[in-house]
């Protein structure tokens, strides 16, 4: 390949000054003694063949690592066979199966489950059970059948490459089968209904991740579990209802863990408003020596069970240090508890875990001195979670306070405490009087974030125009702060404020500045808006062109006047740049038209223009919901702006290609 070659240095021959071939180029003549010995040529060692650094596998393997799975996927596996081998197992091929699926999407399911990596099932009844139960048994069969005929070696990441005494960069890895990894069922997502998984536990025995969110459920048998997916890297247990006991019995003990090492290859192990005890968790710890993620998040004492529960950090804090397991991250909270005392955390954290990167706190233990502790921190803490009770009377200062002085932050989920929309209107605008501030809000400084999970809340009246200027503060902020954004998910406090306006005017078109953008979702109930085609045809590639000239004439004939107005009208305060923004002014001067419709504007004339920062639609969306209860689950964007859009337009054919490479034609406004 071009790429390769590029790299390939060239040897040049070796030149010897010797006898008469010194200086000629040619080989050099060996000479002789007068004696009748004749001396015997000198013989070189082979030299070991010099390779371009694209072509080691082992530096391959390590550079992939840093590249998004939209760019692995569409990109990288096509440039060449051994890139394509290479990254099998990196890429996601995702199947969903919702409750409010239909019969022949069972069919869809059967069908691309052989090649599936990760499964996604939203049910709460049980009346497709068996038929899934039936589907999963059928692919597990089969996959066994071809590890016996060996297109496949063992299951696990680590069995896809093995040394070989190389001879050549081509033998530096052994490749078995390269669709090994696209044909084995890794991880698996499963809510709802708690008797479905224990139907598919027999078809399970490939999965590294297993993720379980139940509403309700009694006893949790965790032994079967780990019994039948002993590949098991991550274990999440989510429940919504407390009082769930878990229950590890003594198929595994301490003697197992001594025979066999180590005995579990879990490194994630999370549970959520359970009831744990003291003995149970004892032998968790005791078989799993790789364990460096532990979360126990809300647990609960169950009256009816004598044996101790866990009710102190001392205890935990005891066990890990005695079987010397070194977290990277740790959470521990009581269900209905105290907020935690902050120098009695944070001392109990740094101990356990004392370079963590991942922090996970309850919402209403962002407390002042923590935060001032997060701070103390800088270039560590990259993930940063707020988890349940929701902090109802937080007005989310603190989180905003540390937000802002947080530029190594990478991924914040923050569902259970709330964002508001004034702090994000740094000129003014919208802002009521009593509300203002006496100085410019402070700019987040998180400008690398990835994961962004908030609650918003607006605090606007329930005007149209209120709406649709606190939304396009939200979503203007929100793609001029933090551009590198991969995934978004905005829900709203509902209890005061107004719903955030997805029309074209109210901005929410702004996100096509995140062209990293490949999960987004605005709310999380069943909500029935009728939209425009206007409003969401950005999503689409192309979707600014087609039949777009009569449509923007129109639009700005409506917006004249508006413009117009808002020119007068608006006081364009020159606030005074706080001691941030003077390092940055590019993204001051990116923010100078924050709130308005000025702002929108430019935006639809990029897209007409189709300029470099915009080149049509959001491409590497893969998933989308707005407002979609979740247990209908994301969609891929297509089919969900077929559900939003407007079906008095124009319809008109588009090509997409979905979440496995397949070419789906469909329709839209």
């Amino acid at each position: 390949m071009g790429l390769f070659s590029s790299l390939k240095k060239s040897k040049a021959p070796t030149k010897r000054s010797q006898g008469t071939g010194a200086g000629t180029g040619t080989r050099p003549t060996i000479t002789t003694t007068t004696s009748t010995n004749t001396a015997t040529p000198r013989l070189r060692s082979p030299q070991k063949p010099i390779h371009a650094a694209l072509e080691i596998p082992e530096i391959m393997e390590r550079t992939f690592d840093f590249v998004d799975e939209y760019t692995l996927h569409h990109t990288v596996i096509l440039v060449c066979h051994d890139w394509f081998w290479i990254n099998q197992h990196r890429i996601v091929r995702k199947v969903n199966w919702f409750e409010t699926s239909k019969t022949r999407r069972l069919g869809k399911v059967a069908s691309r489950l052989p090649r599936a990596t990760h499964m996604v099932l939203y049910t709460v009844s049980n009346d497709w059970n068996n038929e899934l139960a039936r589907t999963l048994a059928e692919n597990h069969i089969r996959q066994v059948r071809n590890q016996e005929q060996g297109l496949h070696g063992p299951l696990g990441q680590d069995a896809y490459f093995q040394p070989t005494a190389p001879t050549s960069h081509h033998g530096m890895l052994k490749k078995r089968n390269p669709l090994q990894f696209s044909r084995i069922l890794r991880n698996l997502d499963i809510s709802g209904s708690g008797r479905l998984l224990w139907q598919l536990l027999p078809s399970l025995g490939s999965l590294t991740g297993l993720r379980v969110l139940f509403m309700e459920y009694e006893v949790f048998d965790v032994d079967l579990v780990l019994v039948a997916c002993p590949s098991l890297v991550s274990l999440r247990l989510e429940f919504r209802k407390d009082g769930c006991r878990l229950q590890l019995s003594s198929t595994f003990t301490e003697d197992d863990a001594a025979a066999s090492s180590p005995h579990l290859v879990l490194r994630t192990f999370i549970v959520e408003n359970v009831t744990i005890t003291q003995p149970c968790l004892d032998h968790l710890l005791a078989i799993s020596p790789r364990l460096k993620n532990l979360q126990l998040r809300n647990v609960c004492a169950h009256k009816a069970i004598s044996t101790p529960h866990i009710e102190q950090w001392s205890w935990l804090m005891t066990k890990l240090l005695a079987y010397r397991i070194s977290l990277s991250s740790v959470h521990f909270s009581i269900k209905n508890g105290q907020p935690t005392t902050d120098e009695e955390a944070y001392e109990k954290i740094m101990m356990v875990a004392p370079r963590s990167q991942e922090w996970v706190w309850r919402a209403t233990d962002l407390t002042p001195t923590l935060t001032r502790y997060l701070r103390q921190l800088p270039n560590v803490v990259t993930h940063l979670e707020l988890i349940q009770p929701f902090a109802a009377y937080s007005d989310g200062y603190e989180l905003h306070q540390y937000l802002c002085v947080s530029p190594h932050l990478l991924h914040l989920k923050a569902l259970y405490a709330v964002v508001k929309v004034d702090r994000m209107d740094i000129h003014g605008r919208w802002t009521s009087p009593s509300l203002a501030h006496p100085k410019p809000p402070r700019i987040w400084a998180c400008r690398n974030l990835r994961t962004l999970h908030i609650t918003c809340y607006a605090l606007g009246t329930y005007t149209l125009e209120d709406r649709k200027g606190r939304s396009r503060i939200f979503f203007g902020y929100i793609s001029r702060v933090l551009p590198r954004l991969e995934d978004l998910t905005v829900l709203e406090y509902a209890a005061s404020s107004p719903y955030l306006s997805l029309e074209l005017q109210g901005g929410f078109c702004l996100l096509a500045r995140l062209s990293q953008l490949a999960h987004l979702r605005i709310g999380d109930i069943d909500l029935k808006k009728v939209f425009k085609a206007a409003d969401l045809r950005w999503i689409v590639p192309g979707g600014h062109i087609n039949g777009g000239r009569l449509e923007r004439s129109y639009l700005y004939r409506t917006w004249g006047d508006l413009l117009a107005e808002e020119a007068k009208t608006t006081a364009r305060k020159k606030n005074v740049r706080d001691e941030d923004m003077n390092k940055d002014v590019e993204l001051w001067n990116s923010l100078e038209d924050l709130g308005l419709l000025l702002d929108v504007k430019k935006m639809v004339d990029e897209m007409e223009a189709n300029t470099e920062a915009y080149k049509g639609g959001m491409r590497k969306l893969r998933n989308l919901a707005i407002y979609r209860n979740l247990l209908s689950g994301p969609t891929r964007p297509e089919k969900e702006y077929l559900r939003l859009a407007n079906d008095n337009f124009e319809l008109k054919r588009e090509i997409w290609r979905d979440d496995i490479g397949e070419v789906a034609s469909f329709v839209v406004p």
